[in-house]
């Protein structure tokens, strides 16, 4: 929600089209956003275009390290805290097991 303080969105300032949206922290700092906040936006949805969202968000967010962070900035993911976090991976992975059970055509390709 926008009335949470640590709620942040922002474009991301390389690829001039991903939207990020998400909440964050004191600890991590003002305008860093959660990738955990995007997964379990994902895994709470039942719409297809916010899962399908939030998976695009989660993708650029790992800034090529194939890795969930802790937090990033929210113009640009290549400015993160804690390059492995295994509790956002670990959350990442169930997602994803979750959105193939439920929603294969958001994730497998044919």
């Amino acid at each position: 929600s926008e009335r949470n303080p640590f709620y942040f969105e922002g474009i991301d300032a390389q690829d001039k089209t991903t939207h990020f949206t998400g909440v964050g922290s004191p600890h991590t700092g003002l305008n860093y956003i959660w990738p955990m906040s995007l997964i379990i936006r994902a895994i709470t949805s039942d719409d297809d275009d916010e899962i399908a969202d939030c998976l695009d968000q989660l993708k650029v967010s790992s800034a090529g390290t194939g890795f969930m962070h802790e937090s990033f900035y929210h113009t640009d993911p290549s400015e993160y805290s804690r390059s492995w976090f295994a509790w956002a991976n670990s959350l990442f992975g169930e997602m994803v097991l979750k959105v193939a059970a439920e929603r294969p055509h958001l994730i497998l390709k044919q």
